[in-house]
Protein backbone atom coordinates (compact mmCIF):
# COMPACT_ATOMS: atom_id res chain seq x y z
CA UNK A 1 0.00 0.00 0.00
CA UNK A 2 2.94 2.34 0.52
CA UNK A 3 5.61 0.98 -1.81
CA UNK A 4 3.42 1.22 -4.93
CA UNK A 5 2.40 4.89 -4.61
CA UNK A 6 5.89 5.78 -3.36
CA UNK A 7 7.47 4.22 -6.44
CA UNK A 8 4.79 5.27 -8.92
CA UNK A 9 4.01 8.82 -7.82
CA UNK A 10 7.10 10.07 -5.99
CA UNK A 11 10.01 8.24 -7.64
CA UNK A 12 8.91 8.03 -11.29
CA UNK A 13 11.40 9.10 -14.04
CA UNK A 14 10.31 12.72 -14.30
CA UNK A 15 13.49 14.23 -15.81
CA UNK A 16 12.05 14.90 -19.30
CA UNK A 17 8.37 15.23 -18.33
CA UNK A 18 6.74 18.41 -19.60
CA UNK A 19 3.10 17.47 -20.27
CA UNK A 20 0.36 15.68 -18.32
CA UNK A 21 0.55 12.77 -20.81
CA UNK A 22 4.27 12.35 -20.21
CA UNK A 23 3.60 12.54 -16.46
CA UNK A 24 1.16 9.61 -16.70
CA UNK A 25 3.59 7.74 -18.97
CA UNK A 26 6.44 8.12 -16.48
CA UNK A 27 4.22 6.88 -13.66
CA UNK A 28 3.10 3.89 -15.73
CA UNK A 29 6.70 2.85 -16.35
CA UNK A 30 7.46 3.30 -12.64
CA UNK A 31 4.45 1.12 -11.76
CA UNK A 32 5.72 -1.70 -13.97
CA UNK A 33 9.18 -1.46 -12.44
CA UNK A 34 7.73 -1.52 -8.91
CA UNK A 35 5.69 -4.63 -9.75
CA UNK A 36 8.78 -6.35 -11.16
CA UNK A 37 10.84 -5.48 -8.07
CA UNK A 38 8.09 -6.75 -5.76
CA UNK A 39 8.10 -10.06 -7.61
CA UNK A 40 11.89 -10.20 -7.36
CA UNK A 41 11.75 -9.45 -3.62
CA UNK A 42 9.18 -12.16 -2.90
CA UNK A 43 11.84 -14.83 -2.17
CA UNK A 44 13.44 -12.41 0.31
CA UNK A 45 10.10 -11.96 2.06
CA UNK A 46 9.61 -15.73 2.26
CA UNK A 47 13.16 -16.26 3.56
CA UNK A 48 12.73 -13.53 6.16
CA UNK A 49 9.67 -15.26 7.60
CA UNK A 50 11.65 -18.46 8.09
CA UNK A 51 14.65 -16.90 9.84
CA UNK A 52 14.88 -17.08 13.62
CA UNK A 53 17.50 -14.36 14.16
CA UNK A 54 16.03 -10.83 14.21
CA UNK A 55 19.43 -9.34 13.39
CA UNK A 56 19.86 -11.60 10.36
CA UNK A 57 16.34 -10.72 9.22
CA UNK A 58 17.13 -7.03 9.47
CA UNK A 59 20.37 -7.37 7.50
CA UNK A 60 18.63 -9.41 4.79
CA UNK A 61 15.70 -7.02 4.42
CA UNK A 62 17.77 -3.82 4.40
CA UNK A 63 20.32 -5.28 1.97
CA UNK A 64 17.59 -6.39 -0.43
CA UNK A 65 15.80 -3.06 -0.06
CA UNK A 66 18.92 -1.03 -0.81
CA UNK A 67 19.77 -3.24 -3.79
CA UNK A 68 16.28 -2.70 -5.18
CA UNK A 69 16.54 1.05 -4.58
CA UNK A 70 19.89 1.19 -6.41
CA UNK A 71 18.66 -0.73 -9.45
CA UNK A 72 15.34 1.12 -9.75
CA UNK A 73 16.67 4.14 -11.71
CA UNK A 74 18.27 1.87 -14.29
CA UNK A 75 15.11 -0.21 -14.70
CA UNK A 76 13.06 2.99 -14.95
CA UNK A 77 15.23 4.17 -17.81
CA UNK A 78 14.91 0.85 -19.61
CA UNK A 79 11.12 1.18 -19.65
CA UNK A 80 10.73 4.96 -19.78
CA UNK A 81 13.26 5.49 -22.58
CA UNK A 82 13.25 2.17 -24.38
CA UNK A 83 9.52 1.38 -24.26
CA UNK A 84 7.65 4.63 -23.59
CA UNK A 85 9.98 6.96 -25.46
CA UNK A 86 10.73 9.44 -22.67
CA UNK A 87 14.02 11.28 -22.51
CA UNK A 88 16.98 9.76 -20.61
CA UNK A 89 18.20 11.04 -17.23
CA UNK A 90 21.94 10.49 -16.73
CA UNK A 91 22.00 11.83 -13.15
CA UNK A 92 22.52 8.34 -11.74
CA UNK A 93 24.12 9.35 -8.44
CA UNK A 94 21.33 11.78 -7.47
CA UNK A 95 18.62 9.33 -8.51
CA UNK A 96 20.20 6.44 -6.59
CA UNK A 97 20.59 8.56 -3.44
CA UNK A 98 16.97 9.72 -3.67
CA UNK A 99 15.71 6.16 -4.15
CA UNK A 100 17.76 4.79 -1.26
CA UNK A 101 16.66 7.60 1.09
CA UNK A 102 13.00 7.32 0.11
CA UNK A 103 12.71 3.55 0.14
CA UNK A 104 14.80 2.86 3.22
CA UNK A 105 13.38 5.68 5.36
CA UNK A 106 9.71 5.47 4.39
CA UNK A 107 9.47 1.69 4.17
CA UNK A 108 11.42 1.33 7.42
CA UNK A 109 8.81 3.56 9.09
CA UNK A 110 6.13 1.27 7.67
CA UNK A 111 7.96 -1.83 8.95
CA UNK A 112 8.47 -0.32 12.41
CA UNK A 113 4.82 0.74 12.59
CA UNK A 114 3.56 -2.69 11.56
CA UNK A 115 5.90 -4.43 14.00
CA UNK A 116 4.91 -2.13 16.87
CA UNK A 117 1.20 -2.67 16.24
CA UNK A 118 1.74 -6.44 16.04
CA UNK A 119 3.91 -6.63 19.17
CA UNK A 120 1.61 -4.36 21.18
CA UNK A 121 -1.39 -6.46 20.13
CA UNK A 122 0.43 -9.63 21.16
CA UNK A 123 1.45 -8.08 24.49
CA UNK A 124 -2.10 -6.88 25.06
CA UNK A 125 -3.40 -10.36 24.35
CA UNK A 126 -1.03 -11.91 26.88
CA UNK A 127 -1.84 -9.27 29.48
CA UNK A 128 -5.60 -9.66 28.95
CA UNK A 129 -5.37 -13.44 29.40
CA UNK A 130 -3.25 -12.96 32.52
CA UNK A 131 -5.63 -10.32 33.87
CA UNK A 132 -8.57 -12.68 33.30
CA UNK A 133 -6.78 -15.45 35.22
CA UNK A 134 -5.74 -13.32 38.20
CA UNK A 135 -9.17 -11.66 38.30
CA UNK A 136 -10.63 -15.13 38.74
CA UNK A 137 -8.14 -15.64 41.58
CA UNK A 138 -9.20 -12.31 43.08
CA UNK A 139 -12.81 -13.44 43.05
CA UNK A 140 -11.78 -16.71 44.68
CA UNK A 141 -9.88 -14.71 47.30
CA UNK A 142 -12.94 -12.54 47.89
CA UNK A 143 -15.15 -15.60 48.34
CA UNK A 144 -12.53 -17.18 50.58
CA UNK A 145 -12.35 -14.04 52.72
CA UNK A 146 -16.15 -13.80 53.02
CA UNK A 147 -16.66 -17.51 53.69
CA UNK A 148 -13.89 -17.47 56.30
CA UNK A 149 -15.49 -14.52 58.06
CA UNK A 150 -18.87 -16.30 57.98
CA UNK A 151 -17.22 -19.49 59.27
CA UNK A 152 -15.70 -17.70 62.27
CA UNK A 153 -18.92 -15.78 63.00
CA UNK A 154 -21.01 -18.97 62.90
CA UNK A 155 -18.60 -21.07 64.97
CA UNK A 156 -18.02 -18.39 67.60
CA UNK A 157 -21.79 -17.86 67.88
CA UNK A 158 -22.21 -21.61 68.39
CA UNK A 159 -19.53 -21.59 71.10
CA UNK A 160 -21.28 -18.70 72.85
CA UNK A 161 -24.51 -20.69 72.89
CA UNK A 162 -22.63 -23.71 74.22
CA UNK A 163 -21.06 -21.50 76.92
CA UNK A 164 -24.48 -20.20 77.98
CA UNK A 165 -25.80 -23.75 78.21
CA UNK A 166 -22.71 -24.83 80.15
CA UNK A 167 -22.97 -22.20 82.89
CA UNK A 168 -26.78 -22.48 83.12
CA UNK A 169 -26.54 -25.88 84.84
CA UNK A 170 -24.31 -27.28 87.60
CA UNK A 171 -20.77 -27.74 86.34
CA UNK A 172 -18.80 -30.98 86.43
CA UNK A 173 -15.61 -32.22 84.83
CA UNK A 174 -17.33 -34.07 81.98
CA UNK A 175 -19.46 -31.11 80.84
CA UNK A 176 -16.45 -28.75 80.88
CA UNK A 177 -14.41 -31.35 78.93
CA UNK A 178 -17.11 -31.60 76.24
CA UNK A 179 -17.14 -27.80 75.87
CA UNK A 180 -13.33 -27.75 75.65
CA UNK A 181 -13.45 -30.45 72.95
CA UNK A 182 -15.80 -28.22 70.96
CA UNK A 183 -13.38 -25.30 71.32
CA UNK A 184 -10.49 -27.48 70.18
CA UNK A 185 -12.48 -28.72 67.18
CA UNK A 186 -13.23 -25.18 66.02
CA UNK A 187 -9.57 -24.25 66.53
CA UNK A 188 -8.43 -27.15 64.32
CA UNK A 189 -10.99 -26.38 61.60
CA UNK A 190 -9.92 -22.72 61.57
CA UNK A 191 -6.26 -23.73 61.18
CA UNK A 192 -7.12 -26.20 58.42
CA UNK A 193 -9.11 -23.53 56.63
CA UNK A 194 -6.19 -21.12 56.90
CA UNK A 195 -4.10 -23.59 54.91
CA UNK A 196 -6.55 -23.92 52.03
CA UNK A 197 -5.20 -23.26 48.52
CA UNK A 198 -7.21 -20.80 46.47
CA UNK A 199 -6.87 -22.92 43.35
CA UNK A 200 -8.64 -25.79 45.14
CA UNK A 201 -11.71 -23.70 45.80
CA UNK A 202 -14.70 -23.75 43.49
CA UNK A 203 -13.93 -21.96 40.20
CA UNK A 204 -15.15 -18.39 39.87
CA UNK A 205 -15.22 -17.07 36.31
CA UNK A 206 -15.20 -13.34 35.71
CA UNK A 207 -16.30 -11.58 32.59
CA UNK A 208 -13.43 -11.10 30.11
CA UNK A 209 -12.02 -7.56 29.91
CA UNK A 210 -13.64 -5.43 27.27
CA UNK A 211 -11.74 -5.35 23.99
CA UNK A 212 -10.47 -2.10 22.61
CA UNK A 213 -12.91 -0.34 20.33
CA UNK A 214 -11.93 -0.17 16.68
CA UNK A 215 -10.39 3.18 15.78
CA UNK A 216 -10.83 5.15 12.61
CA UNK A 217 -7.93 6.12 10.35
CA UNK A 218 -7.78 9.66 11.72
CA UNK A 219 -7.82 8.41 15.32
CA UNK A 220 -4.62 6.50 14.55
CA UNK A 221 -2.69 9.65 13.68
CA UNK A 222 -0.47 11.28 16.31
CA UNK A 223 2.06 14.08 15.72
CA UNK A 224 5.36 12.42 14.79
CA UNK A 225 8.73 13.19 16.33
CA UNK A 226 9.64 16.82 15.65
CA UNK A 227 11.93 17.14 12.65
CA UNK A 228 11.53 13.54 11.43
CA UNK A 229 9.42 14.37 8.36
CA UNK A 230 11.60 17.37 7.47
CA UNK A 231 14.82 15.35 7.62
CA UNK A 232 13.42 12.56 5.43
CA UNK A 233 11.95 14.93 2.85
CA UNK A 234 15.01 17.18 2.78
CA UNK A 235 17.33 14.19 2.29
CA UNK A 236 15.23 13.05 -0.66
CA UNK A 237 14.99 16.51 -2.21
CA UNK A 238 18.59 17.69 -1.80
CA UNK A 239 20.16 15.57 -4.60
CA UNK A 240 17.84 17.01 -7.29
CA UNK A 241 18.24 20.52 -5.92
CA UNK A 242 22.00 20.04 -6.11
CA UNK A 243 21.75 18.91 -9.74
CA UNK A 244 19.34 21.69 -10.72
CA UNK A 245 20.96 24.70 -9.07
CA UNK A 246 24.19 23.65 -7.42
CA UNK A 247 25.16 23.73 -3.71
CA UNK A 248 23.42 27.05 -3.04
CA UNK A 249 20.03 25.75 -4.14
CA UNK A 250 20.60 22.44 -2.31
CA UNK A 251 21.27 24.31 0.94
CA UNK A 252 18.28 26.59 0.37
CA UNK A 253 15.95 23.68 -0.33
CA UNK A 254 17.26 21.68 2.65
CA UNK A 255 16.90 24.58 5.10
CA UNK A 256 13.52 25.56 3.66
CA UNK A 257 12.08 22.05 3.83
CA UNK A 258 13.34 21.46 7.38
CA UNK A 259 11.98 24.82 8.55
CA UNK A 260 8.61 24.29 6.85
CA UNK A 261 8.21 20.81 8.33
CA UNK A 262 9.33 21.95 11.78
CA UNK A 263 6.69 24.67 11.64
CA UNK A 264 4.07 22.12 10.60
CA UNK A 265 5.16 19.94 13.54
CA UNK A 266 4.64 22.81 15.98
CA UNK A 267 1.26 23.80 14.53
CA UNK A 268 -0.08 20.22 14.50
CA UNK A 269 0.98 19.76 18.13
CA UNK A 270 -0.64 23.01 19.22
CA UNK A 271 -3.89 22.14 17.44
CA UNK A 272 -3.85 18.65 19.01
CA UNK A 273 -3.99 19.91 22.58
CA UNK A 274 -7.32 19.24 24.24
CA UNK A 275 -8.91 17.80 21.10
CA UNK A 276 -10.37 14.35 20.54
CA UNK A 277 -8.36 11.71 18.69
CA UNK A 278 -10.57 12.09 15.61
CA UNK A 279 -10.17 15.86 15.47
CA UNK A 280 -6.46 15.59 16.18
CA UNK A 281 -6.01 13.32 13.14
CA UNK A 282 -8.10 15.52 10.86
CA UNK A 283 -6.20 18.63 11.91
CA UNK A 284 -2.85 16.88 11.48
CA UNK A 285 -3.68 15.87 7.91
CA UNK A 286 -4.96 19.39 7.15
CA UNK A 287 -1.76 20.99 8.48
CA UNK A 288 0.48 18.74 6.39
CA UNK A 289 -1.63 19.21 3.26
CA UNK A 290 -1.15 22.96 3.69
CA UNK A 291 2.58 22.33 4.15
CA UNK A 292 2.56 20.32 0.92
CA UNK A 293 0.83 23.15 -0.91
CA UNK A 294 3.41 25.65 0.38
CA UNK A 295 6.28 23.35 -0.68
CA UNK A 296 4.67 22.90 -4.10
CA UNK A 297 4.28 26.63 -4.59
CA UNK A 298 7.93 27.13 -3.69
CA UNK A 299 8.96 24.38 -6.12
CA UNK A 300 6.93 25.98 -8.92
CA UNK A 301 8.65 29.30 -8.29
CA UNK A 302 12.08 27.66 -8.36
CA UNK A 303 11.55 25.22 -11.25
CA UNK A 304 9.00 27.22 -13.19
CA UNK A 305 5.56 26.28 -14.44
CA UNK A 306 6.70 24.36 -17.50
CA UNK A 307 6.32 20.95 -15.83
CA UNK A 308 3.64 19.41 -13.58
CA UNK A 309 6.25 17.49 -11.55
CA UNK A 310 6.27 19.94 -8.57
CA UNK A 311 2.63 19.00 -7.98
CA UNK A 312 3.87 15.64 -6.69
CA UNK A 313 4.89 17.38 -3.47
CA UNK A 314 1.20 17.89 -2.61
CA UNK A 315 0.95 14.12 -2.22
CA UNK A 316 4.46 13.12 -1.13
CA UNK A 317 4.97 15.48 1.82
CA UNK A 318 1.63 14.75 3.56
CA UNK A 319 2.16 11.06 2.72
CA UNK A 320 5.47 10.89 4.59
CA UNK A 321 3.92 12.82 7.49
CA UNK A 322 0.97 10.42 7.72
CA UNK A 323 3.26 7.37 7.76
CA UNK A 324 5.36 8.98 10.50
CA UNK A 325 2.14 9.84 12.41
CA UNK A 326 1.02 6.21 12.25
CA UNK A 327 4.42 5.14 13.58
CA UNK A 328 4.14 7.63 16.45
CA UNK A 329 0.68 6.28 17.29
CA UNK A 330 1.96 2.69 17.27
CA UNK A 331 4.70 3.60 19.73
CA UNK A 332 2.33 5.55 21.98
CA UNK A 333 -0.49 3.01 21.91
CA UNK A 334 1.79 0.11 22.74
CA UNK A 335 3.21 1.94 25.74
CA UNK A 336 -0.13 3.20 27.05
CA UNK A 337 -2.02 -0.08 26.70
CA UNK A 338 0.79 -2.12 28.25
CA UNK A 339 1.12 0.39 31.09
CA UNK A 340 -2.62 0.40 31.82
CA UNK A 341 -3.01 -3.37 31.66
CA UNK A 342 0.19 -3.91 33.64
CA UNK A 343 -1.05 -1.55 36.34
CA UNK A 344 -4.40 -3.32 36.44
CA UNK A 345 -2.66 -6.69 36.65
CA UNK A 346 -0.47 -5.60 39.56
CA UNK A 347 -3.46 -4.08 41.36
CA UNK A 348 -5.60 -7.20 40.99
CA UNK A 349 -2.79 -9.52 42.11
CA UNK A 350 -2.08 -7.36 45.14
CA UNK A 351 -5.76 -7.16 46.05
CA UNK A 352 -6.20 -10.93 45.77
CA UNK A 353 -3.07 -11.64 47.78
CA UNK A 354 -4.04 -9.13 50.48
CA UNK A 355 -7.55 -10.57 50.78
CA UNK A 356 -6.25 -14.12 51.07
CA UNK A 357 -3.47 -13.10 53.48
CA UNK A 358 -5.90 -11.18 55.68
CA UNK A 359 -8.35 -14.08 55.83
CA UNK A 360 -5.57 -16.53 56.71
CA UNK A 361 -4.27 -14.27 59.47
CA UNK A 362 -7.77 -13.95 60.95
CA UNK A 363 -8.22 -17.73 60.89
CA UNK A 364 -4.80 -18.40 62.42
CA UNK A 365 -5.38 -15.74 65.07
CA UNK A 366 -8.74 -17.31 65.97
CA UNK A 367 -7.16 -20.77 66.09
CA UNK A 368 -4.37 -19.60 68.40
CA UNK A 369 -6.77 -17.79 70.76
CA UNK A 370 -9.14 -20.75 70.95
CA UNK A 371 -6.35 -23.29 71.34
CA UNK A 372 -4.39 -21.35 73.93
CA UNK A 373 -6.41 -18.79 75.83
CA UNK A 374 -9.93 -20.28 75.70
CA UNK A 375 -8.87 -23.90 76.08
CA UNK A 376 -6.53 -22.89 78.90
CA UNK A 377 -9.45 -21.40 80.84
CA UNK A 378 -11.42 -24.62 80.26
CA UNK A 379 -8.54 -26.76 81.55
CA UNK A 380 -8.23 -24.70 84.72
CA UNK A 381 -11.99 -24.84 85.41
CA UNK A 382 -12.11 -28.57 84.66
CA UNK A 383 -9.33 -29.20 87.17
CA UNK A 384 -11.15 -27.11 89.76
CA UNK A 385 -14.56 -28.78 89.40
CA UNK A 386 -12.87 -32.19 89.38
CA UNK A 387 -11.66 -31.55 92.96
CA UNK A 388 -14.43 -29.35 94.34
CA UNK A 389 -17.52 -27.45 93.32
CA UNK A 390 -17.07 -24.12 91.52
CA UNK A 391 -18.39 -21.07 93.33
CA UNK A 392 -20.67 -18.56 91.59
CA UNK A 393 -17.73 -16.16 91.44
CA UNK A 394 -15.60 -18.84 89.77
CA UNK A 395 -18.30 -19.53 87.21
CA UNK A 396 -18.80 -15.82 86.54
CA UNK A 397 -15.04 -15.29 86.10
CA UNK A 398 -14.90 -18.31 83.76
CA UNK A 399 -17.83 -17.01 81.69
CA UNK A 400 -16.26 -13.55 81.39
CA UNK A 401 -12.84 -15.00 80.45
CA UNK A 402 -14.31 -17.31 77.79
CA UNK A 403 -16.52 -14.53 76.42
CA UNK A 404 -13.55 -12.17 76.14
CA UNK A 405 -11.52 -14.91 74.46
CA UNK A 406 -14.28 -15.61 71.92
CA UNK A 407 -14.55 -11.89 71.15
CA UNK A 408 -10.78 -11.70 70.65
CA UNK A 409 -10.87 -14.74 68.34
CA UNK A 410 -13.55 -13.07 66.23
CA UNK A 411 -11.75 -9.73 66.01
CA UNK A 412 -10.19 -9.12 62.60
CA UNK A 413 -6.44 -8.73 62.42
CA UNK A 414 -6.57 -7.49 58.80
CA UNK A 415 -5.30 -3.97 59.44
CA UNK A 416 -3.52 -1.97 56.74
CA UNK A 417 -0.15 -3.35 57.84
CA UNK A 418 -1.12 -6.93 58.61
CA UNK A 419 -2.99 -7.23 55.31
CA UNK A 420 0.24 -6.65 53.36
CA UNK A 421 0.47 -9.53 50.91
CA UNK A 422 3.42 -11.83 51.48
CA UNK A 423 5.52 -13.42 48.77
CA UNK A 424 3.99 -16.87 49.03
CA UNK A 425 0.46 -15.53 48.63
CA UNK A 426 1.49 -13.39 45.65
CA UNK A 427 3.15 -16.36 43.93
CA UNK A 428 0.04 -18.46 44.56
CA UNK A 429 -2.17 -15.88 42.84
CA UNK A 430 0.16 -15.97 39.80
CA UNK A 431 -0.04 -19.77 39.48
CA UNK A 432 -2.77 -19.82 36.80
CA UNK A 433 -0.62 -17.53 34.64
CA UNK A 434 2.99 -18.59 35.26
CA UNK A 435 4.83 -21.47 36.88
CA UNK A 436 6.80 -19.57 39.51
CA UNK A 437 9.55 -21.05 41.70
CA UNK A 438 10.59 -19.07 44.74
CA UNK A 439 13.93 -19.32 46.57
CA UNK A 440 14.19 -17.42 49.85
CA UNK A 441 17.19 -17.80 52.14
CA UNK A 442 16.75 -17.79 55.96
CA UNK A 443 18.05 -14.23 56.36
CA UNK A 444 15.55 -12.97 53.81
CA UNK A 445 12.69 -14.96 55.35
CA UNK A 446 13.38 -13.35 58.72
CA UNK A 447 13.57 -9.86 57.25
CA UNK A 448 10.31 -10.35 55.32
CA UNK A 449 8.44 -10.83 58.58
CA UNK A 450 8.36 -7.03 58.54
CA UNK A 451 5.26 -5.98 56.56
CA UNK A 452 7.00 -3.03 54.88
CA UNK A 453 9.94 -5.14 53.69
CA UNK A 454 7.55 -7.84 52.45
CA UNK A 455 5.53 -5.24 50.55
CA UNK A 456 8.65 -3.92 48.81
CA UNK A 457 9.83 -7.41 47.87
CA UNK A 458 6.38 -8.24 46.49
CA UNK A 459 6.43 -5.01 44.44
CA UNK A 460 9.71 -6.09 42.77
CA UNK A 461 8.40 -9.60 42.11
CA UNK A 462 5.10 -8.28 40.73
CA UNK A 463 6.91 -5.97 38.30
CA UNK A 464 9.13 -8.81 37.10
CA UNK A 465 6.19 -11.15 36.54
CA UNK A 466 4.14 -8.48 34.75
CA UNK A 467 7.10 -7.80 32.45
CA UNK A 468 7.45 -11.53 31.80
CA UNK A 469 3.88 -11.64 30.54
CA UNK A 470 4.09 -8.31 28.72
CA UNK A 471 7.33 -8.75 26.76
CA UNK A 472 7.53 -12.50 26.18
CA UNK A 473 5.36 -15.54 25.96
CA UNK A 474 7.12 -16.92 29.03
CA UNK A 475 5.30 -19.61 31.00
CA UNK A 476 7.75 -19.81 33.90
CA UNK A 477 9.68 -17.54 36.22
CA UNK A 478 12.15 -17.92 39.08
CA UNK A 479 12.21 -15.62 42.11
CA UNK A 480 15.35 -15.38 44.23
CA UNK A 481 15.46 -13.38 47.48
CA UNK A 482 18.74 -13.30 49.43
CA UNK A 483 20.09 -11.34 52.33
CA UNK A 484 22.96 -8.96 51.58
CA UNK A 485 26.14 -8.87 53.65
CA UNK A 486 25.79 -6.97 56.88
CA UNK A 487 22.04 -7.49 56.99
CA UNK A 488 21.40 -4.11 55.37
CA UNK A 489 18.92 -5.35 52.80
CA UNK A 490 17.70 -8.01 50.43
CA UNK A 491 18.76 -8.73 46.85
CA UNK A 492 15.66 -9.65 44.82
CA UNK A 493 15.87 -11.26 41.38
CA UNK A 494 13.10 -12.26 38.99
CA UNK A 495 14.37 -14.40 36.11
CA UNK A 496 12.22 -15.31 33.08
CA UNK A 497 13.10 -17.03 29.79
CA UNK A 498 13.24 -14.66 26.81
CA UNK A 499 15.24 -12.01 25.02
CA UNK A 500 15.51 -8.39 26.13
CA UNK A 501 14.07 -6.17 23.42
CA UNK A 502 16.28 -3.49 21.95
CA UNK A 503 13.90 -0.73 23.14
CA UNK A 504 13.72 -2.16 26.68
CA UNK A 505 17.31 -1.59 27.78
CA UNK A 506 16.38 1.59 29.58
CA UNK A 507 14.18 1.21 32.67
CA UNK A 508 10.47 1.64 32.11
CA UNK A 509 8.17 3.49 34.49
CA UNK A 510 7.47 0.33 36.51
CA UNK A 511 11.14 -0.58 36.96
CA UNK A 512 12.15 3.03 37.61
CA UNK A 513 9.54 3.16 40.38
CA UNK A 514 11.39 0.39 42.26
CA UNK A 515 14.30 2.68 43.07
CA UNK A 516 17.76 3.48 41.69
CA UNK A 517 19.09 -0.03 42.30
CA UNK A 518 16.55 -1.67 39.98
CA UNK A 519 17.81 -2.80 36.59
CA UNK A 520 16.85 -5.17 33.79
CA UNK A 521 19.50 -7.13 31.90
CA UNK A 522 20.05 -10.20 29.73
CA UNK A 523 21.67 -13.22 31.36
CA UNK A 524 22.11 -16.11 28.95
CA UNK A 525 18.67 -17.13 27.74
CA UNK A 526 16.90 -15.24 30.55
CA UNK A 527 15.76 -11.69 31.18
CA UNK A 528 16.50 -10.66 34.76
CA UNK A 529 14.93 -7.92 36.87
CA UNK A 530 17.11 -7.15 39.88
CA UNK A 531 16.56 -4.73 42.76
CA UNK A 532 17.82 -4.04 46.28
CA UNK A 533 15.30 -3.77 49.12
CA UNK A 534 16.68 -2.11 52.28
CA UNK A 535 15.72 -3.61 55.62
CA UNK A 536 17.38 -1.05 57.91
CA UNK A 537 18.21 2.65 57.61
CA UNK A 538 21.31 2.44 55.46
CA UNK A 539 22.75 3.66 52.21
CA UNK A 540 21.54 1.33 49.44
CA UNK A 541 24.27 -0.69 47.73
CA UNK A 542 24.32 -2.33 44.34
CA UNK A 543 22.09 -5.35 44.15
CA UNK A 544 24.88 -7.53 42.88
CA UNK A 545 27.12 -6.91 45.91
CA UNK A 546 27.40 -9.10 48.93
CA UNK A 547 25.29 -12.08 48.01
CA UNK A 548 25.56 -14.99 50.35
CA UNK A 549 25.05 -18.62 49.46
CA UNK A 550 21.51 -19.83 49.03
CA UNK A 551 20.76 -21.90 52.12
CA UNK A 552 17.20 -22.90 51.47
CA UNK A 553 14.68 -22.99 48.68
CA UNK A 554 10.95 -23.19 48.71
CA UNK A 555 9.36 -24.08 45.40
CA UNK A 556 5.85 -22.69 45.14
Amino acid sequence: MVALPLSTVVLAPYASVDTPFELVTAQASALLVAAALMAALLPVALAERRMSSPAACGVLVLTALMAAAVVRPFLNDVLAVGVFGLGPDPAWAERIVTNVVAWVSVLSLVAVTEQLYASSQAARGRLVVALQAVTDEQRRAGHYEQESADFLATEIAALREALSALVAAPLDFERVRVFADGVRSVSHRARDRAGMILADLHPVRSAPPASSAARSFFERLRPPAAGLVGVIFAAGSAPFALRSGGPALAVLVTVGVVALCFGADLVSRRLSRGSSAQRRGVRLVAVWVVAGLVATAAAVVIVGGRTPVPLITIVSLPGVAIIAALCADAVHRGRVESRQLGRALRTVVRSAAEQASGARRDLLHASEVLHGRVQGSCVMLAAQVDDESATPDDIRAFELAIGAGLSDALESRASAVSRAADLAETVAVWKPVLSVSSNVDPMAATAMADALVSTRVVAVVAEGLVNAVKHAAARSAAVDVRGAEGGSGLAVQVRTPGRLRGDSRGPGLGVAGLGPSARVFQSGDDVVLEAFVPTVASTPVAVGQGRGALHDSDSM
